[in-house]
């Protein structure tokens, strides 16, 4: 039997890949991982630029009952991980009355800042590392005030030069940390100083690690001081930076271009202060931009005040999502109505977004694959009469909460829609709105393949309108019946199918999943569901289903 060492170096390869998979954005496995560089040769020679292309500042808060076994237990993690750099402390009075709709006031906020980088260092490892990450891939609602404070700031400071490297960052440095513990600084000194501190750590960063390409920000509520640090970092690294991720509204200066940017990540919000640079769109792959109540604009990819034209030359994927809908005569995105090219996009996903019908034939008309969209009916009834043939995935989301007007159009809308994918192999649909369920007799949605239904609709019904549905592959519906009778009715329904329908349905269903509301009927109906009678029934009459799955 052959064992790791005989092993081919592509599989080797690969099993240490699966094996350290999550340790860019994790300090937690990023530590996790290290121990794999003992096992072989190999996976040292493999893993170490692996894992060690990652400079990592995690920024945690973590609450706790003073004088608890869990306040114990925080400082103990403390010292455990002190060879990885890391400081901590608790917040002040000010700051934990920030939380007071999160914690009791026998809690405690601690902040806690962890770090590889003083590992790295001691390694001399630092030409090595291509991407710097603050934050965490994942942040839980704990994390919700990450670097909201002049502390938080000052802390990641301290972990990323811990070793006071030179004097044109000593000075602000100590200053800062000096003045802070004396709660003696405030206003517009403390500003200047941590933007002299910013800058000259930008500075020094980029003679620690010369060759980083990709800056990935996670941090949530960041205050100014944070906002300028990325921008001075993203400034030193402007012509190499090939990723950059930010999930903190911007402040980036308008002298960044980044002409070598493959993916660009970033979330836009009108209520803090923010400033959009210029970016280069000729070299971009992936862009995601996200936005809360101020609409994005093309210009920001406008090269020169005179160019009416934006070619994104490499684009591939499209990501644009907005928290609320824009509506009205003014489209915001466009407002300089600036022709946009894309001739290699193939993916698109929009979310609450309108677009012009000149911006939807730019988006559709050079082959793309795959489209996602979610929010109104009518602005994805208009998205869709754009030529479909090229696509091979179709997503559509609806939520008619927020769009209680448009209800009555919801039978023609969609039957146009869905009469004219014919030829897509997959064609989804997701309804988050139990208002439509009256509607649902009126369907005609021949070519949909996927259906998920976040309401509860009677089997009987759902029998009914089925054949409205022929090439249906996959069915995931809510199941909550609110008393006995209910419960016993859809029973004796399920377990008389044979009895009821003369024959098993033309259906292509395959899979059925069933979404309960965490309540005892549900789960009673399940468990009928589930076993016996029912499930004999329902793929006698549904002759290609394959798998029944529930989740409460």
């Amino acid at each position: 039997m052959k064992t790791y060492i005989d092993l081919p170096l592509l599989v080797s390869a690969k099993i240490l890949a699966f094996a350290s998979d999550g340790a860019d954005g994790d300090l937690d496995i990023w530590k996790k991982s290290l121990p794999l560089l003992s096992v072989c040769h190999d996976w040292r020679v493999q893993g170490i630029p692996r894992l060690y292309r990652h400079a990592i500042v995690e920024i945690v808060n973590t609450e706790y009952k003073e004088n608890s076994d869990e306040e114990e237990r925080n400082h103990s993690e403390d010292e455990a991980v002190a060879d990885s750099g890391g400081s901590d402390w608790d917040w002040d009075s000010s700051s934990v009355s920030n939380f007071n709709d999160l914690v009791s006031t026998d809690y405690k906020i601690t902040t806690r800042v962890f770090s590889n980088i003083k590992l790295i260092e001691t390694l001399g490892l630092g030409s090595m590392v291509k991407q710097l990450l603050f934050g965490k891939k994942q942040p839980e609602d704990i994390y919700k005030d990450q670097g909201g404070s002049r502390k938080t700031f000052m802390s990641v400071l301290e972990a990323m030069f811990h070793d006071l490297p030179d004097d044109k960052i000593t000075k602000p440095f100590i200053k800062l940390y000096e003045l802070e513990y004396m709660d003696a600084i405030s206003g517009n000194d403390a500003q200047n100083l941590c933007h002299v501190a910013s800058k000259a750590a930008a500075s020094t960063l980029i003679n620690k690690y010369p060759n980083v390409s990709s800056i990935n920000v996670m941090v949530l509520n960041p205050n100014e001081y944070f906002q300028k640090l990325i921008a001075d970092l993203a400034i030193v690294y402007d012509k190499q930076l090939t990723k950059l991720v930010c999930k903190i509204p911007p402040m980036l200066p308008y002298t960044l271009t980044a002409p070598n940017l493959v993916e660009l990540d970033l979330r836009l919000e009108s209520s803090l202060h923010q400033s959009l640079p210029t970016i280069f769109p000729q070299s971009l792959q992936r862009i995601h931009i996200s936005f809360d109540d101020v609409q994005f604009s093309w210009d920001m990819f406008r090269i020169g005040n005179e160019s009416k034209a934006i070619v994104f030359n490499s684009l591939v994927n499209l990501s644009i999502s907005s928290a609320v809908q824009f509506s009205g005569p003014d489209n915001l995105m466009n407002a300089n109505d600036l022709d946009l090219v894309f001739p290699k996009l193939e993916r698109l996903h929009l979310e609450n977004i309108i677009l012009t019908r000149k911006d939807a034939q730019a988006m559709m008309s050079h082959g793309l694959k795959r489209l996602s969209y979610e929010g109104s009916i009518i602005t994805a009834s208009q998205l869709c009469k754009q030529p479909l043939r090229d696509l091979d995935t179709l997503n559509l989301v609806w939520v008619e909460e927020e769009y209680p007007e448009e209800t009555d159009d919801f039978i023609p809308l969609t039957n146009e829609i869905f009469n004219k994918t014919d030829g897509i192999e997959h064609v989804r649909c997701e309804i988050r709105a139990a208002d439509y369920y009256w509607s649902m007799v009126g369907i005609d949605w021949p070519y949909l393949t996927h259906l998920s239904l976040n309401f509860a609709i009677p089997f009987k019904k759902l029998f009914d309108m089925l054949p409205k549905v022929p090439n249906l592959v996959f069915l995931n519906m809510v199941i909550c019946y609110r008393n006995a009778n209910e419960i016993n009715e859809v029973t004796e329904f399920l377990t008389s199918i044979q009895e009821r329908y003369p024959e098993p349905s033309s259906s292509k269903i395959e899979t059925l999943y069933l979404t309960g509301k965490f309540n005892q009927p549900c789960s009673y109906l399940c468990r009928q569901l589930l076993s016996g009678r029912a499930v004999e029934n329902l793929k006698w009459y549904w002759p290609q289903l394959k798998d029944i799955k529930f989740q409460d």
